[in-house]
């Protein structure tokens, strides 16, 4: 009996053993055994007076796409997420591209009943206005863009 204690005793200590070193091995990689979100904020551009970035959010546990943000910062630090009335996930953001009315964004959104497209302008004066398109290659031609 004392011999089977001791054998799980010795067993216990090799998983353990084991645990610690794949985790350090895993972190000396620059990841971790359960990844988690990974979040990437891409450069941002001046327009108007405020900064503006786009973030990408993925999840490395799940098949999911990623998502993506439009975000303001004004002058003064104070960031806002820029939805153009257009709640929810947006599986990609297209843009900014650069017009003599405004800048342009392109944004697609997935829900349960399938996939919209959308337009989404920001004029001279600050004023937005955003416009549903029938397919991706309209959401191209209507930002003035190529399809990817």
């Amino acid at each position: 009996m004392y011999q089977v204690a001791l054998g799980l005793r010795s067993l216990a200590i090799k998983v353990v053993v084991f645990a610690l070193l794949a985790g350090l091995f895993a972190w000396f990689l620059g990841g971790s055994i359960f990844p988690g979100s990974q979040v990437v904020n891409l450069p941002s551009f001046q327009w108007r007076t405020d900064n503006w970035h786009i973030q990408v959010a993925g999840n490395g546990r799940s098949p999911a796409p990623a998502h993506w943000r439009l975000i303001r910062v004004e002058p003064s630090g104070a960031e806002h997420n820029e939805n153009f009335g257009l709640p929810g996930d947006w599986e990609a953001l297209h843009g900014p591209v650069e017009r003599s009315d405004g800048i342009i964004f392109g944004i697609e959104r997935k829900f349960e009943g399938g996939t919209t497209w959308w337009t989404a302008m920001i004029d001279r004066q600050g004023i937005t206005t955003t416009r549903q398109v029938a397919s991706n290659a309209d959401l191209f031609k209507a930002i003035g863009s190529s399809i990817p």
